[in-house]
């Protein structure tokens, strides 16, 4: 029996998001699969009269919404899960790369990528998140390496935007792939367009990368790809030793090289901006350059918070992410929302901008990534529909929505993920093809995989 071309999720409680959030009690959302946006969204009765011919998802009551978007994520760190590493603890943010994350790249083939690729588009599937902006690395297995975490996000069906980290911490040879491999794939989705992928360019930090390189990204990127194309996706100032390093060398802070280079823009990540100068923060609202958060990441590499607060204020689009620690943005949240509590040691720190970080900025961030809307229940958008097994034991109303998220609703609660009109998950079971997407297989096969790449550290 062939697939319907309209799924109407129905009998909901639906939450729009977008400019204006609305809760639409007993409400529905269909979804046209030609199209893979949404057609109507309205009460239950007034939707299925309008697309009588349909699949319909019965919510049975419960919280219907837009699924999630990662605003920065590492794939490439799943095999890093459970790995002891050798000698003493890293006390600082150069030893944590230095023994952790640049022995772990070196180590993986393009089976281990593409299985890091698998591995974490299921856990996203899972926790409700359907749209992702990944950051990788894999020095000895640059070439094709995002042909094959493509095969991962295509073949699941969930959208995602690649690079790869360019550097030249271990060779300029190993810079040049680097930019080779961007660059070709940068032009494989001009040319093969698809709703579900979309492609910037990636380097690691302004501490990893030479002037030399930076001179030939610059001239690469403006011959070889189309204009509108143009961005970089970067780390910036995690810690305040990429700030002293580019002071030190290039006489100028990371923001300001990235400038210099013609770097930043409407389509440029910098990603923590942790120890960045109000100067820099001017820099990046006057280049309209997108800036994201990684609360958990950088809690967990004790190297602080960005003033997000401030940039906000000035205009700066802040969004988050969850810097490869998971592919869950509603734990990010709640990490986040406490995290800048305790660290300003104020109660009110950072209450509703957490939001939306995570409901309005990532949405404005992946339109400018896939040009069409993304993130909100309207006409027109992407249809990009989750569930989650969550009543409301309150009133959740347009104002305060966010501290459902942060009170009531877990993970545990997503039940059905549906990505462009396609259904990857139902009643908490994976609707993914096999054998690829085959859990237990994947995750096995990373078990076998996992002895030869901790053996290489």
């Amino acid at each position: 029996m062939s697939e319907k071309q309209y799924v109407i999720v129905t009998n909901g409680r639906v939450l729009t998001l977008g400019s204006e959030p609305k809760v639409i009690e007993n409400g529905a959302v269909c979804i046209d699969r030609k199209t893979g946006k949404i057609a109507f969204v309205d009460e239950c009765e007034k939707v299925k009269s309008a697309c009588p011919d349909a699949e319909v998802i019965d919510a049975d009551g419960k919280l219907v919404m837009p699924g999630f978007i990662c605003a920065h994520t590492h794939f490439y760190s799943m095999f890093s899960r459970g790995k002891a590493l050798a000698g003493p603890p890293a006390k600082t943010f150069i030893q944590v790369l230095q023994r952790l994350w640049w022995e772990l790249d070196k180590a993986l083939s393009l089976e281990d990528v593409y299985l890091s690729a698998v591995s974490c588009v299921i856990q996203a599937i899972k926790c409700g998140t359907t749209t992702l902006i990944d950051h990788h690395a894999s020095p000895n297995a640059v070439a094709g390496s995002l042909d094959e975490i493509a095969k991962a996000t295509l073949g699941a069906g969930v959208r995602a935007c690649l690079c790869y980290e360019v550097t030249d911490r271990n060779s300029e040879e190993e810079a040049n792939a680097g930019i080779s491999e961007n660059i070709r794939f940068m032009q494989r989705c001009a040319k093969e367009p698809s709703p579900l992928l979309a492609a910037t360019f990636g380097l690691h930090a302004s501490f990893t990368v030479n002037e030399k390189i930076m001179e030939t990204i610059s001239a690469r990127l403006r011959r070889e790809v189309p204009p509108e194309t143009v961005g970089v996706h970067i780390h910036v100032s995690e810690s305040s030793f990429d700030q002293d390093d580019a002071e030190y060398k290039c006489g100028m802070t990371p923001v300001q090289r990235l400038e210099k280079h013609g770097l930043l823009g409407h389509r440029s990540i910098c990603v923590h901006c942790v120890a960045i100068s109000e100067s820099d923060e001017d820099i990046l609202k006057e280049t309209d350059t997108i800036v994201v958060h990684n609360p958990s990441s950088n809690m967990n590499n004790a190297v602080g918070f960005a003033k997000v607060q401030r940039m906000m204020e000035k205009g700066v689009l802040v969004g988050l992410g969850t810097d490869g620690m998971s592919q869950d943005m509603i734990s990010e949240f709640k990490q986040g929302y406490v995290g800048h509590k305790l660290a300003q040691k104020d109660p009110q720190a950072m209450s509703w901008q957490l939001g939306e970080m995570l409901f309005k900025s990532n949405a404005m961030i992946a339109e400018r990534f896939f040009g069409f809307p993304i993130g909100h229940l309207t006409p027109g958008a992407a249809g990009d529909v989750i569930i989650l097994d969550y009543y409301p034991p309150t009133p959740i109303t347009p104002g305060n929505w966010p501290w459902h998220f942060m009170f009531g609703i877990t993970p545990a609660d997503v039940n059905t993920t549906i990505v462009a009109g396609k259904v990857l998950m139902k009643d908490h079971i994976l609707n993914l093809p096999k054998p690829q997407f085959d859990e237990k297989a994947v995750f096995e096969r990373a078990r076998e995989r996992s002895k030869d790449v901790w053996a290489k550290f």
